[in-house]
């Protein structure tokens, strides 16, 4: 009878840690683009003089053949678990999330942009 008891609160604890565990945001990296930021870039208006000053340094920059200018912000978000009673177990089991946004430049303006999957 007391082994019964004690795997039954053996796999009572186990099942409350498992469906009890949800995911909860705990930092990023890199440099997010928002909603914001991108109604204020206009296609054939808005200069890279303008993006540095509205979106900062991108990740990556690349000069292409025919002339034109990629410039690639990118940035991470980062999940971790968290239990009942609030504790997130940071590193192993976080989920990452990648995201990136693109924007070609011709002779220095705005040409079309896009969010891409780095």
């Amino acid at each position: 009878m007391k082994i019964d008891a004690f795997a039954f609160f053996l796999l009572t604890g186990a099942a409350l840690l498992l469906t009890g565990c949800s995911y909860t945001f705990t930092s990023a990296e890199g440099s997010r683009v928002t909603s914001t930021q991108i109604q204020e870039i206009k296609l054939g208006r808005t200069t890279e003089l303008d993006l540095f000053k509205l979106l900062g340094s991108p990740g990556k920059m690349e000069k292409a053949m025919d002339g034109t200018h990629r410039l690639v912000y990118e940035w991470t978000d980062i999940w971790s678990p968290t239990f009942p009673g609030g504790y997130q177990a940071r590193g192993f089991f976080d989920k990452e999330k990648d995201e990136a946004f693109e924007i070609i430049l011709k002779d220095g303006v705005v040409q079309s942009y896009r969010f891409t999957k780095p």
